[in-house]
């Protein structure tokens, strides 16, 4: 039975750069060979919740032994693992063998720029459209024959509004934790692509918790604020 509701929102900040990418579909003379993933709207980058959970999950399940035993048993898919904590946070897709039995407990919203980052955008001459062009060059070992590429990337000093709901059910009262260890493990690690060149390195700031019972849904009550401003040591704090 389901509980309440925990909306944990903050900024994802990138302390490098960062490269999601999208779809080319045109041929644009001087433009980059791989691309950034914009918003259809505005026409800037933003990062896809799919892209972010993802992350979190992978990461949650290579530092959970049953998770990693599932997903080496699966040859790389999610793992299905009952007991495991990545499938009580992340579920386990639907299809005729589990249909309804583990749904996922977090939702990741898409996390579109700050109203700062758009304006430090703004001021910089090298920055177009919220992306830098960043140029990278592989040599043939045998023939040293160059072969540069350039690809669009998030700035360094950019920042995200990102938005999670966790839902807790009766038996769900420790899995949080889980949530922000999953958040750990992706700040000593990267998101995106090319990140063992450098790139996505992200850091989680001015984190602030809600709790929403069932209260709040059936007679509109006021949410509950835990905690603000905070990082993940701090909110871990302010829900143990």
């Amino acid at each position: 039975m389901f509980k309440e509701n925990f909306v944990i929102k903050g900024k994802l900040v990138c302390e490098t750069g960062l490269h999601i990418g999208g779809a080319n579909d045109a041929i644009n003379i001087g433009g980059a060979d791989s691309i950034l993933i914009r918003d259809s709207v505005s026409d800037l980058p933003f990062i896809p919740g799919s892209s972010l959970k993802g992350k979190l999950r992978s990461l949650l399940e290579l530092n959970d032994k049953k998770s990693i035993q599932s997903v080496l048993e699966k040859k790389g898919k999610s793992s299905t693992d009952e007991d495991s904590i990545a499938v009580k946070i992340f579920g386990i897709s639907s299809d005729k063998k589990n249909n309804l039995k583990y749904p996922t407990r977090l939702i990741v919203r898409d996390s579109f720029p700050t109203e700062e980052s758009i304006k430090l955008w703004e001021k910089q001459e090298e920055v177009v459209r919220g992306s830098e062009l960043k140029w990278e060059n592989t040599i043939d070992r045998i023939t040293s024959r160059a072969n540069p590429r350039s690809l669009e990337r998030i700035p360094k000093g950019s920042s995200f509004i990102f938005e999670f709901i966790f839902s807790v059910y009766e038996e769900d009262e420790n899995n949080l934790m889980g949530l922000f260890e999953a958040m750990r493990l992706l700040e000593d690690n990267y998101l995106g692509g090319s990140g063992s060149r450098g790139y996505g390195k992200v850091k989680f700031t001015n984190i602030s918790i809600t709790k929403r019972g069932q209260d709040y849904y059936k007679k509109d009550m006021d949410e509950e604020v835990i905690i603000e401003n905070a990082d993940i040591s701090e909110a871990v704090k302010s829900i143990n």
